[in-house]
């Protein structure tokens, strides 16, 4: 446990509230800001507003989730009325996004598995009439046409999945560690943040330059730890595009402001070839799907198409998320070194935020756009021609372990050694 952190929790979490707005999302005068949010947040969602309207904020809005009004609607409501989306919800985006409003969304579940006991497709139907409703929004987010920002804030439920043994003992204590984890991810204990995250930017832009300069054209990912077949666990070959652009800390608006989607961040990214993956991989950790829980997870591709897969946790949920259209291609592939401070806390976090940036992973569904030089200014037509995925769904899946190696294999057909057990080599890095 980080004694100084805990011990000054209060002024930590200040801290963390003006990082979020002015790292974060990079919040500008005038500028206004839109928060999602759980009821359980509600002492930051205080602070981070604070942090906001001192920063110049023209407007706050927050939007709160309360999971168990949810829960409601899924079980009582006609089945009918489940893919109604208001007017006034598609109409306040369109402003956002008119009037180029910032993104917060904060995860940290007040009650993580309150939909254990739902059918998954009931899931789907509310989530899939958003998605299609605010499409637009999240195209405008995706291709950074607004500055948003991911981050997370502890709550009791969460501390006790993902810290069992110290809740078991205290759950204030466990709050507070989880606090104290996620500060330090954030890099809000360090005596200059800002710095501190430029520093951190630069040396995993340093990952980009060396995919850019070697012409990385297809990653191959294998682990030759035996699976029930014999066969290695995984033996994915994921081929990018013509011209694959990759992406690492922070992002930039086409005003030129620079902000961070995530906070922690630990990974560099780009955008797959949807019709070039072929091979077989396993998942290393559990994802969550329309809400419910996956693990051990196996698929199968040919030809950048998902062919066959199995789970030994939520195969059902697998089937009715890959019954969305374009999820059973990737729109994502990320590498991220087991050395991430993330993972060496030894914790599942249960929180995609944290996982995905605990170990190299892949996305079904929709690409980001800026992962395919000049993606943000393209057409749909002409990213489509490009093999950049188009869905309504996007989610990330973990596949990276310490038995894994990346090999990567240039425009001329030569071979470089990305990662060896899980890490990026010396080539990589240069240390």
């Amino acid at each position: 446990m980080t004694t100084n952190i805990t011990e000054n929790l209060d002024h930590y979490k200040k801290l963390y509230a003006e990082v979020l707005i002015k790292i974060g999302v990079n919040l500008q005068p005038g500028e206004s800001l839109y928060i999602s949010t759980e009821l359980a947040h509600r002492e930051m969602i205080s602070l981070i507003t604070d942090a906001a309207y001192k920063a110049g904020a023209r407007f706050v809005e927050v939007n709160w989730n309360f999971e168990p009004l949810t829960k409601s609607r899924l079980l009582n409501c006609n089945p009918e009325y489940l893919g109604f989306v208001p007017e006034y919800e598609i109409a306040r985006h369109q402003q956002m996004v008119d009037e180029g409003w910032a993104r917060l969304a904060l995860t940290g579940d007040e009650f993580p598995d309150l939909l254990d006991d739902v059918d998954p497709g009931l899931i789907q139907t509310t989530r899939l009439a958003r998605a299609k409703a605010l499409k637009f929004y999240r195209k405008a987010q995706m291709g950074n046409e607004i500055a948003w920002c991911v981050a997370g804030i502890p709550t009791e439920a969460w501390a006790s999945k993902a810290l069992p043994e110290l809740a078991e003992e205290s759950i204030e204590a466990a709050v507070d560690e989880l606090w104290a984890i996620i500060l330090r991810a954030s890099r809000v204990d360090q005596p200059d943040p800002v710095a501190a995250w430029q520093a951190h930017d630069d040396t995993l832009t340093t990952v980009t330059r060396f995919m850019a300069q070697k012409e990385i054209r297809s990653l191959r990912f294998l682990d030759e730890t035996p699976g029930p077949n014999g066969k290695p666990t995984t033996d994915l070959r994921i081929g990018l595009t013509d011209a694959p652009q990759w992406l690492a800390a922070s992002a930039i608006k086409p005003d030129g402001t620079r902000f961070m989607p995530n906070m922690p961040t630990e990974e560099t990214f780009t955008t797959p070839h949807n019709q070039r993956t072929d091979g077989w991989v396993r998942t290393s950790k559990p994802t969550f799907p329309i809400g419910r829980k996956v693990d051990g997870a196996t698929f199968h591709f040919e030809a950048g198409e998902l062919v066959d897969y199995s789970a030994d946790i939520g195969a059902d949920v697998l089937e009715k998320f890959f019954e969305i259209s374009g999820t059973k291609r990737l729109g994502e592939v990320a590498l991220v070194d087991n050395r991430s401070p993330i993972n060496q806390t030894g914790r599942l976090f249960y929180d995609i935020l944290f996982d995905e940036n605990a170990v190299s992973h892949i996305a079904f569904g929709k690409a980001y756009p800026e992962g395919i030089v000049g993606g943000n200014g393209m057409s749909e037509d002409d990213l489509e021609e490009a093999g950049v995925n188009e869905s309504d769904a996007h989610v990330d899946f973990m596949i990276g372990t310490r038995t894994m190696s990346v090999i990567g294999i240039c425009a001329d057909g030569s071979e470089v050694k990305i990662m060896q057990n899980g890490q990026f080599t010396t080539a990589v890095t240069g240390a």
